[in-house]
């Protein structure tokens, strides 16, 4: 998943990095030059890589314009070092969960943030303290199952044009 810092990247779109780069001013050019004309909803770019969740649209907004990048997210840059140092290839493909005007809700760091066994009494304690949240959750849920099915179809058709049709046996 990531959050989108442009305007026209929406819920489900799709983000192809050609490059990579993180606050601390590490920087990764991949070997990926996206086609000319791309599908409506995908698009290809670079992504800026933070140690925390971006939460609001101000902070998304100060990224973009600091790092000239579509998206955000927390992971891309070291698994693509990992792969790099070990000779494998590497393709950066998100699906924007967070578009630019989505601020996301408060209670997310401590749900998120909690171990697995946990999540359930981070979700409750947020139900007590702002009672609302639940529907911001659930919303936020939501969201995220339709930007999972629609990165799950289109790294379908990624795999079938890198290796042909693929049979369920």
């Amino acid at each position: 998943f990531s959050g989108g810092l442009r305007p026209e990247l929406k819920l489900g779109h799709i983000v192809m990095a050609n490059a990579i780069t993180d606050t601390h001013g590490h920087d990764m050019r991949l070997d990926f030059s996206p086609p000319k004309q791309l599908p409506p909803g995908v698009h290809a770019g670079r992504l800026v890589v933070v140690d925390e969740l971006v939460r609001t649209t101000e902070e998304k907004a100060a990224l973009s314009e600091a790092h000239d990048a579509l998206a955000v997210d927390l992971e891309s840059l070291a698994v693509a070092q990992v792969c790099r140092d070990r000779g494998v290839g590497f393709m950066a493909v998100r699906v924007i969960s967070d578009d630019l005007e989505t601020d996301l809700p408060p209670e997310i760091h401590s749900v998120l943030a909690a171990t697995p066994g946990r999540r359930v009494g981070a979700a409750l304690g947020s139900l007590f303290k702002r009672p609302g949240s639940y529907k911001d959750l659930w919303k936020l849920r939501e969201q995220a199952r339709f930007a999972a099915e629609r990165l799950a179809q289109f790294l379908d058709g990624v795999i079938e044009q890198l290796h042909g049709s693929i049979s369920p046996d």
